[in-house]
């Protein structure tokens, strides 16, 4: 979901052209089991400065979104820290979402 959110963010601030790229990869090398030691701390602080800081709300959504997630699953996002991805990561997402790639062309 957060690498949809990016590639469908108008790139028109920093918070959507860099800030949403960057987090939706740490999330996703969260879910994966590629954690870095300081990745939990660079996803919290990334998700941070996403937020009150875009042209719109688009980039809030999506900081709520991996804070959220963060605070609700705290003992997955641990397994996913020191014993690497779970089986779950490895079959289809159970929500349909759209291929994260940018439409061809802006409206």
């Amino acid at each position: 979901m957060l690498a949809y959110l990016a590639a469908h963010s108008a790139r028109q601030c920093g918070p959507c052209h860099l800030g949403l790229p960057a987090v939706a990869d740490d999330f996703a090398a969260l879910a994966a089991g590629r954690a870095d030691p300081g990745l939990l701390s660079r996803l919290r602080r990334r998700t941070g400065l996403l937020a009150d800081r875009g042209a719109c709300r688009h980039p809030d959504g999506a900081a709520r979104l991996v804070a959220s997630a963060l605070h609700t699953f705290p003992d997955d996002v641990g397994h996913h820290l020191t014993r690497g991805a779970c089986p779950a990561a490895h079959q289809p997402p159970r929500i349909p979402v759209p291929p994260a790639t940018p439409p061809e062309r802006w409206r």
